[in-house]
């Protein structure tokens, strides 16, 4: 077969002659350098309004001459981000100009700079203005999230999805720091309206982004009506072995880090730091930890698999927790607190990176945006009830105490980590032969449903089938079925080489000793 045919192939939704040219075979932490770059930039448009609600509206507010009762009251305009599930199923069902995920995409950027625009137009001083532009920013970031997320999901493939959290959480890391470094900068030099234009400006990174980022093909199996859109994906996340336990496991994984997240800054200044000191090195040396450790995640999980590193890293979030209780005995030294901020970041960055790759892997591609919405949202869940009682368990226990603590919680997490494990819990191993490498798409002419989930795949351990002619080929991707087992093998793609007899063996899943 041709060159040419493999990559018709391989990319049923089609290719630009952008990512023919310049994109067309370059690899990039061993993922496809297109979808990594796509990766990258819709990671920066995702972070850059988040910190317009959380550091420059606290900012433009007080200036304003607003008191904090009233600031600290319109933090409730990012509820929005809490409760992005409730409209996610419309993501998978409604294709506004026809592409599901590409319309979407447009749509919340185009809303977003328009909200935006409205806001810095806004008078500080007007509570009900302010509210509605605030929550019509937060409600279309939420809603460009979704999309990125179910964007992402389907573009890449198994094996490259910890390298795309990588480059995501990147380009996100970086487009908070655009908006929250220089924004400030922009609104104290030459006003507020202008730094909230140049922050929509930003925004515009999104559209320019899809012209090189082919719409992914529908999969099949994906909702026909609204309903199916919100019943069907419950359906199939319940259809997995122990679906109740990986729930708990989602919720309690990060549980001590959000805990002891939410005080940080304040436990800094309690142990003898100074704003600026907490400013200058946490901006300097904590971007570059959270850089180092969201690289290095990709580079480990391309190299040692994905569950592995999830028990890795969430042992190495409970140390980090207990031994940021060192702080509280040390000296206040600039040495020390670069130190342990660099290693809390690395640490905090690559388990992030990790565990999002995992989320984006626990879902199907018939129903991306509704079910990572669900996983997300659950995700984050224990950071907002978290936040309002850890005041009071630092003053019952002591900021060593409430650390201590924060170490303790993280062990809940990696307890359900190991049954999850020892009953099966694996990431399919998707690597294409060397004859396909170069293409630029994850799905196949014929397997536009996409790869199955990953929860509890139980693989067998005899030849699949017994059919001739049914050896699984590696460019296939079959849709994922409602039990929790490695679905059927499916028969080549016609003019394809057959496979070897090595091909024919399922993965056999990772396992933790």
């Amino acid at each position: 077969m041709s060159k040419k045919n493999i990559d018709k192939n391989l990319n049923p939704s089609g290719v630009t002659s952008l990512e023919k040219g310049f994109f067309k075979g370059q690899t990039l932490g061993g993922a496809r350098l297109r979808p990594m770059a796509t990766s990258f930039l819709m990671g920066f448009t995702c972070g850059v309004p988040l910190v317009v609600i959380i550091t420059l509206l606290q900012a433009w507010l007080k200036d304003g001459g607003l008191d904090l009762r009233t600031i600290g009251f319109l933090t409730l305009v990012s509820m929005p981000y809490s409760l992005k599930f409730l409209w996610s199923p419309y993501l998978d069902y409604i294709a506004p100009f026809g592409r599901r995920r590409q319309s979407w995409l447009l749509v919340s950027q185009l809303a977003l700079i328009a909200s935006l625009l409205a806001l810095s137009m806004a008078d500080p001083k007007n509570i009900t203005q302010v509210t509605i532009f605030a929550v019509s920013v937060c409600f279309w970031s939420a809603t460009q999230d979704i999309a990125v997320d179910a964007y992402r999901r389907e573009d890449f493939f198994y094996n490259e999805l910890a390298a795309g959290s990588a480059a995501y959480m990147w380009g996100y890391r970086l487009g908070m720091v655009a908006v929250a470094g220089g924004g400030l900068v922009i609104a104290d030099w030459l006003g507020w309206r202008l730094a909230f234009t140049c922050v929509a400006g930003l925004i515009l990174i999104g559209p320019l982004t899809l012209l090189f980022s082919p719409e992914p093909k529908v999969p099949a199996g994906s909702p026909k009506t609204l309903q199916a859109s919100v019943v069907e994906p419950l359906k199939d996340f319940f259809s997995k072995s122990d679906p109740w336990l990986l729930l708990a496991f989602i919720l309690f994984y990060k549980l001590g880090e959000q805990l002891i997240g939410s005080l940080n800054t304040t436990f800094f200044m309690a142990a003898g730091y100074s704003k600026t000191q907490i400013g200058v090195i946490v901006k300097a040396y904590g971007l570059a930890g959270t850089l180092a450790g969201i690289s290095f995640a990709g580079y480990l999980v391309k190299k040692k698999g994905l569950i592995p590193c999830l028990w890795t890293f969430g042992w190495l979030q409970l140390l980090n927790n207990a031994c940021l209780t060192a702080l509280w005995l040390l000296p206040a030294e600039n040495y020390y607190l670069a130190t342990f901020i660099t290693l809390d970041h690395m640490v905090v960055g690559a388990g992030s990176t990790v565990f999002v790759a995992f989320l984006a892997s626990l879902t199907n591609v018939s129903y991306t945006a509704t079910q990572y919405a669900l996983l997300t949202s659950l995700m984050a869940l224990p950071r907002s009830l978290l936040s309002s009682p850890s005041g009071v368990l630092v003053e019952l226990l002591g900021w060593p105490g409430f650390y201590l603590l924060g170490a303790f919680l993280t062990l809940p997490g990696l307890a359900m980590l190991k049954i999850l494990i020892r009953r099966g819990l694996s990431a399919p191993d998707e690597e294409l032969p060397p004859e396909l490498t170069q293409s630029d798409s994850p799905q196949s002419q014929e397997a536009t449903e996409g790869p199955p989930s990953l929860a509890l795949v139980k693989f067998p351990t005899s030849d699949a089938g017994g059919d001739e002619g049914s050896d699984e080929t590696p460019d296939e991707t079959p849709e994922a079925t409602d039990t929790a087992y490695a679905p059927e093998p499916s028969l080549p793609e016609p003019g394809l080489p057959e496979p070897g007899a090595d091909e024919t063996q399922p993965p056999k899943p990772t396992s933790l000793q």
